[in-house]
């Protein structure tokens, strides 16, 4: 249970990871001994001909590299700065007022506002193909999902609004629009209100007690076509209300991306808050600051929403843009029951295919029938997982048949 808000800003040393799951080269433009400044370029990473900076979150010394784990499972190399406490940061000139598309586009690849929100249907912050439809999630109790709390849209109501106007402005879309939980806290639905109530954004109301893939209908709607793994593919850009607060202090402020908002929870720990963080803090320091662990032979964590997210046998790795919640719960191993056919996971499933189906499919090396059940349509959403009575990952079935069939 989350009963804190708590700061970890001033880390001793962070560690910025170099590359990540999709950009695998970099090229490094620091030196160990270097001095740099917070927002400093200090690498580039590049996925075929896109490059994104690397940016330092913190001012002072380039100690060294290390090899280390990402979020993602993988060892990669790291740039290790550590803290002089001056709070130096690169000098940008802050847009108060009218501001260009094309502008906001430069200003935010220039800060590192990318890879903001990562799991499920989300997407980068990402202009290089066109953007039809933006859609910001303000719903923190996300179906089965974890993240952040409503006090965050209470204090930041207005920099949301304005961050989502900006993403829309710069996308030059034709629709904007935010997704609310009808059950949201009443102060916080007050205060958002107020805020985009002068702006051309829709919003969405949802009941989150009710699971049904609520952000797939909702994208489906806006380009009535079947969504893909990547709704930018589709033309919609899909992130938070943490990444439009970023996208106004990136533009209006010129503040680089160098902290966000991380919840973390669990009952391995012994106490669980909500943090303002440091990019490239160490995971391993922030249960320190929550006094550690309880004693526990086994435990499990993970990384980002339970159905989509991550899970690291370490806790040696380093807070990126896109950790918006970690848990460390004891680990407990349910055994998968046989499939009673109960239909469960075909009517939750929000792009209207059929798992179940898919699942038998896969079992008998039935590759026409894989096809003809339009398995290629699934969007990993992990829904149908969620829901199964016999514990079946039955995700896991529908990817090993989305592979056979390409």
């Amino acid at each position: 249970m989350i009963t804190e808000n708590k700061t970890f800003l001033e880390p001793k040393k962070v560690y910025i990871p170099l590359t990540d799951n999709q950009s695998k080269i970099a090229n490094v433009k620091v030196n160990e001994g270097d001095k740099v400044i917070t927002g400093q370029v200090v690498a580039e990473k590049f996925n075929g001909k896109v490059k994104t900076p690397v940016i330092a979150t913190i001012s002072g010394e380039v100690i060294g590299f290390t090899e280390k784990m990402d979020r993602h499972g993988k060892l990669v190399d790291h740039v290790i700065i550590e803290n002089d406490f001056k709070r130096s940061t690169v000098d940008l000139k802050a847009f108060p007022n009218e501001i260009a598309p094309a502008e906001i586009r430069n200003r935010l690849n220039i800060l590192g506002v990318k890879e903001v929100s990562y799991d499920g249907l989300f997407t980068e912050i990402d202009f290089s193909n066109p953007v039809e439809h933006v859609i910001v999630n303000a719903v923190f109790n996300n179906e089965p999902f974890v993240s952040t709390e409503y006090g965050f849209v209470m204090k930041y109501a207005e920099e949301i609004a304005d961050g989502i106007v900006l993403l829309g402005k710069a996308a030059y879309a034709k629709t904007v629009t935010i997704i609310v939980d009808k059950f949201m806290d009443v102060e916080a639905y007050e205060e958002l209100g107020k805020a985009i109530s002068d702006k051309e954004i829709d919003l969405k109301l949802i009941n989150t007690k009710k699971i049904k893939g609520w952000d797939y209908k909702i994208a489906q709607k806006l380009v009535k076509e079947p969504l893909t793994n990547n709704l930018l593919d589709n033309g919609i850009l899909y992130t938070t209300v943490d990444a439009a607060k970023m996208v106004h202090d990136a533009i209006r402020e010129g503040m680089p991306l160098t902290k966000r908002q991380v919840a973390i929870t669990g009952d391995s720990l012994k106490s669980n808050a909500i943090y303002d963080v440091r990019i490239g803090t160490l995971f391993s320091d922030l249960v320190d600051d929550l006094e550690g662990y309880n004693e526990s032979e086994n435990m499990n964590l993970h990384i980002g929403n339970y159905l989509t997210g991550t899970q690291l046998p370490t806790d040696d790795f380093a807070i990126t843009g896109s950790v918006d919640s970690i848990e460390v719960s004891d680990f407990e191993e349910e055994e998968e029951d046989v499939c009673i056919k109960c239909g469960d996971c075909n009517d939750i499933c929000p792009a209207g295919i059929l798992p179940q189906n898919i699942m038998d499919a896969e079992l008998r090396n039935v590759n026409q029938r894989i096809v003809e059940l339009n398995t290629n349509e699934c969007v990993e959403c992990g829904l149908c997982t969620f829901v199964c009575p016999s514990k079946i990952n039955v995700l896991e079935w529908v990817r090993r048949a989305k592979r056979r069939v390409g």
